[in-house]
């Protein structure tokens, strides 16, 4: 199986969502997602801290592989990946990092301390990313870090049927279709010597539900974004959410179901859908800010539960949501920096394109919104 899982509509697989969403359109039914279903089900019921899940973690993907490489943002899931090496002292060979550094250093983008909007998003640079970078070189010499501006990508010719074919789950827009269609150069290096590579993601974090009483918990499928490097297929792994080691996931989801039972004035946040409309019947007509609010509400609280080495006086923009925000099609309030580029428009038309050749055979509803596909849920576990 995909380390992203896979689709079935009716009695047949797809490992593509796009592919499967004009299926589903095409015998108007639903698409379903499977994640690792039956090993998540079987997972075994074990104590342990969270800074110790993690240090295990970390010693399981540096027993199983030759090379080390994570797939740093700044943001909170990769920096809790980062220091459960370093505190434990564990090898951690490389840290790869996309980033538009050039158009940073252009001047292009005025730094702002103050705005966490989606649309500042490339302050994270400087005000965290770039310090990371410099601290990681001085203070642990030893891991390489290597840099990919992605801005030479933002041409006409980039934009092909075939990065939408080989996407797996989610292709919000033009950035992130870039980089999830690029790779690093020291992985594809390593492989090519015959050693064994972990191209390691942090995604997001985990998922708690509380229905009639009982809590659950469950994946979505726009977090497993993250395509394998065709020189490295088998070496993509996800640090958190793994059947390597599922006791991970439930310990988490555990910790956070009891958070909420402890704190019952956030509980309404976690409550199923169902629920809730059953008191307050308003819930169904939430737009789209409000379950966005809701939702960034549920990352914070993530945080503070399940990720230790967190520093809440860190700058961190909000997630960007297209739909929220009357944008062109394939750009979402990160990449709005994009425009300054001579080659945006032709680029931005290109991506468009080829998207809406895709989009014109999707019934509309079953999209998340005019153009982004909609989040697929796993089974519900019960904790």
């Amino acid at each position: 199986m995909s380390a992203n899982g896979y689709y079935t509509v009716g009695n047949e697989t797809f490992g593509n969502k796009i592919t499967a969403l004009v299926r589903a359109t095409e015998l108007n039914t639903e698409v379903k997602w499977h994640y690792f279903d039956s090993i998540f089900e079987t997972s075994k019921n074990i104590d342990l801290g969270l800074e110790e899940l993690y240090r295990v973690r970390a010693q399981q993907l540096r027993d199983s592989y030759d090379y080390l490489i994570l797939n740093y943002s700044g943001g909170s899931d990769s920096h809790n990946i980062l220091h459960a090496f370093l505190k434990n002292n564990i090898k951690l060979d490389c840290i790869y990092v996309q980033w538009p550094e050039r158009l940073m250093d252009r001047g292009l983008f005025k730094v702002n301390a103050e705005d966490k909007s989606t649309f500042n998003f490339h302050s994270e640079w400087e005000l965290v990313l770039k310090k990371d970078l410099e601290w990681l070189a001085h203070a642990r010499p030893e891991i390489k870090i290597e840099l990919f501006d992605w801005l030479d990508c933002v041409n006409e010719d980039f934009y092909t049927d075939k990065i939408f074919e080989q996407n797996v789950s989610n292709l919000p827009s033009m950035a992130r279709s870039i980089k999830q269609n690029n790779f690093s150069k020291t992985e594809t290096e390593q492989a090519s010597k015959g050693r064994r590579v972990a191209s390691i993601f942090g995604i997001d974090k985990p998922n708690v539900i509380k229905h009639q009483g009982k809590w659950y918990y469950f994946f979505a499928d726009t977090a497993f974004m993250a395509q394998p490097n065709p020189d490295n297929p088998h070496g993509l792994e996800y640090f958190y959410n793994t059947p390597a080691f599922p006791e991970l996931t439930t310990i988490q989801c555990k910790k956070l179901a009891k958070w909420y039972d402890a704190n019952p004035g956030h509980l309404y946040l976690v409550r199923s859908r169902t629920d809730r409309i059953a008191e307050n019947p308003s819930v169904a007509n939430f737009t789209h800010r409000q379950n966005m609010d809701e939702y960034h509400q549920m990352a914070e609280i993530a945080k503070l539960v399940c990720y230790p080495y967190w520093d809440f006086t860190r700058f961190q923009a909000e997630k960007p949501f297209s739909v929220l925000d009357n944008l062109q099609l394939g750009v979402r309030a990160w990449d709005n920096i994009l425009h300054a580029l001579p080659k945006f428009k032709r680029a931005q038309q290109a991506w468009e394109y080829h998207w809406t050749s895709y989009l014109n055979n999707i019934d509309i509803t079953k999209m998340r919104s005019k153009d982004t596909v909609p989040v697929i849920r796993s089974k519900y576990h019960v904790l």
